[in-house]
């Protein structure tokens, strides 16, 4: 495993997301602990339950300004996070919707790199029921060498998640990229990897087959954001584990955790991590009782890892 020279006290970013959606997208969960905030209730409950960072929120923005939102995140104490991605990268979308989001993302990117967001989050579709695998892999490549300029151009970092689960796989004719290798060799086909890496989620990593091992080999810098959860009780296996239902980090000990902070952390990871579990309880609450449960969750599987965090 290789270690890193510095320092992981101050690398980690404990981060909440209750601000902002992926684009292009009608999923009720968004939020990833299933609650949507205005900006300045989520950075004051940010800083209530002790997060070190917070995610932006793309229409506070556009209806404020970024100098309002680096006041708010002063004035609580916080540090950026990341921005979901919002061209209309994914297969489902025709080169004409592509080429229109562009202007769009164009703008997120200067309004959030202004604000000090310097990640971008998105994700790529598991399968396809129109393009076979490698039609599938040019179209993507096409636009990510299209979107490439405009990531360089503002000094912005994008992670692509790969969707592991094979129940959502299996709803589309073709099967597509859904593993850590599959990211990497998108990724090196638009010769991107200057400004494009990976979103890494434990639950597909694990649901992906994937092991401790294809966390070792990446370099620390192809880690743009990290998130966490735990796998459902109740006879499901890493095959059969349903894309949204998930359980807080550390609740069952289905995923190897402590394992895949600990290699993360030796690695030298930079930046937020984030805890996604898609689960009716967290979303049936109050937003700020589900964001406590969240960061003792959070910080509770941080210190079983040995990663250090100051409150």
């Amino acid at each position: 495993m290789k270690k890193s020279p510095l320092n992981s006290r101050s690398r980690w970013l404990r981060t909440l997301n209750v601000t902002d959606a992926p684009a292009h997208t009608d999923n009720p969960h968004c939020g990833s602990i299933g609650h949507v905030l205005p900006f300045q209730e989520s950075c004051r409950l940010a800083q209530q339950f002790g997060f070190d960072a917070i995610n932006a929120d793309r229409q506070f923005l556009r209806e404020h300004s970024p100098d309002q939102a680096i006041h708010l995140m002063k004035q609580h104490r916080l540090k950026p996070g990341a921005f979901a991605f919002s061209a209309a990268f994914n297969e489902c979308y025709t080169e004409a919707n592509f080429e229109q989001s562009l202007t769009g993302f164009e703008q997120d990117l200067s309004l959030c790199r202004d604000a000090g967001f310097s990640r971008c989050v998105g994700y790529v579709q598991p399968s396809s029921d129109t393009l076979d695998y490698y039609g599938h892999f040019a179209l993507l490549c096409r636009r990510l060498k299209r979107i490439k300029p405009l990531l360089a151009t503002y000094a912005v970092r994008l992670g692509l998640e790969f969707i592991g689960p094979t129940t959502m796989r299996r709803q589309r004719r073709f099967d597509f990229i859904h593993t850590i290798d599959g990211i990497r060799a998108l990724i090196a086909a638009a010769n991107a990897h200057d400004c494009v890496g990976i979103k890494l989620d434990a639950f597909h990593w694990y649901t992906s087959g994937a092991g401790l091992l294809d966390i070792e080999k990446l370099s620390p810098e192809e880690v743009v954001y990290v998130e966490v959860n735990d796998g459902l009780n109740g006879g499901f296996n890493r095959f059969t584990s349903p894309e949204f239902q998930r359980e807080l980090p550390g609740a069952t000990g289905i995923i190897d955790l402590t394992g895949m902070l600990k290699t993360l952390d030796a690695l030298g990871f930079d930046g937020p991590v984030v805890v996604e579990p898609w689960n009716e309880k967290l979303r049936a609450m109050p937003p700020a009782d589900a964001i406590q449960k969240t960061k003792v969750a959070l910080d509770r599987c941080l210190k079983k890892a040995g990663i250090p965090y100051q409150n």
